[in-house]
C-alpha cells in the first residue's frame, strides 16, 4: 500500500476528478428520479455516460501510472 502523501500532485488531482465527475453523474440521476423534466432527461442521457467515461479513463490512467511507477508493467 503507498502512503497518500507520497503521490504525485496530478495523480491525486486525476483522482479528485474522477470522484467529482461521477458525483456529478449520480447527482443528476437522482434530481432525474426526483423530478423527470424533458431538458433533465436529454441532460441524463447525453451527459451521464460522458461523464462517467470520463472518470474511468481517468481513473485507469492513474491505475497504469502506478504500476509503472512500481515496475509491474
Amino acid at each position: 500500500m503507498t502512503d497518500p502523501s507520497h503521490d504525485s500532485p496530478r495523480a491525486m488531482l486525476r483522482l479528485r476528478l474522477a470522484v467529482l465527475l461521477t458525483a456529478l453523474a449520480v447527482l443528476l440521476a437522482m434530481a432525474l428520479l426526483i423530478k423527470e423534466t424533458a431538458y433533465l432527461f436529454a441532460g441524463f442521457m447525453v451527459l451521464g455516460p460522458v461523464l462517467l467515461l470520463a472518470a474511468v479513463i481517468l481513473l485507469g490512467w492513474n491505475i497504469l501510472a502506478e504500476l509503472r511507477a512500481k515496475g509491474v508493467l
